[in-house]
């Protein structure tokens, strides 16, 4: 099984580099022929920054398979690492820090209805510094005050995932509430950026020394 992770695991890798989307569509593939383990197994032979590639390539409306599967530790670390890929990202096309992390936390909270799952998921992200900044930021500078809880929102909405947030867990909602409320735009996503470069730099050191550890 092992041995046969890897070499999925290669092909996947190299896929990503290409498109994330391919790539989340070949992982697919493996859970639908082969299972859900073997593809689990897969993503545990995956570097993070290689899994955030493809999920943040996924939204919502397509969710990547890994957002359903991943325990909640792994996706504290996808989205300590995610915001490495906003770096120069402005110069390419319009940018916005809110909508990336809008996208990939209605993917993680609003694309299946395993409720306990996302309770465990939203523990660990808020218990993270890091993570609680990733949770605030689609939130700052939006207007709830006049937010009908009791009424449906409008579906993929930063309202819709607020709501979310607070039926899983109101002490998650206040400590977004208090952040989003208090933080600025620019200090948040900056913050994001320079946490998430430093954890890439580990990444690849970490990396490169399993090139040069004994077979």
């Amino acid at each position: 099984m092992t041995k046969n992770a890897l070499i999925l695991a290669t092909d996947i890798i190299e896929q990503a580099q290409h498109s994330g989307r391919r790539a989340g569509t070949s992982l697919e593939n493996i859970a639908s022929e082969q299972g859900d383990e073997t593809m689990l197994a897969v993503l545990t032979e995956m570097d993070i920054l290689t899994v955030a590639k493809i999920v943040r390539e996924h939204d919502a409306t397509i969710p990547s398979i890994a957002t359903w599967l991943m325990d909640a530790e792994s996706i504290k670390q996808l989205l300590n690492v995610e915001p490495s890929y906003w770096q120069n990202m402005d110069e390419e096309h319009v940018f916005c820090a809110q909508t990336e992390a809008h996208s990939l936390l209605t993917q993680i909270f609003l694309s299946s209805d395993d409720e306990e799952k996302q309770l465990e998921v939203l523990t660990a992200i808020v218990e993270d510094d890091f993570g609680l900044l990733y949770l605030s930021l689609p939130f700052i500078g939006h207007d709830f005050s006049e937010l009908e809880e009791d009424e449906e929102q409008t579906s993929g909405s930063t309202e819709e995932l607020l709501m979310k947030i607070k039926s899983l867990s109101e002490e998650a909602y206040h400590e977004v509430m208090t952040v989003s409320s208090n933080g600025t735009l620019d200090n948040i996503e900056n913050a994001l950026k320079q946490n998430a470069n430093k954890q890439r730099v580990t990444a690849v050191e970490m990396d490169t020394d399993d090139m040069f550890a004994p077979l």
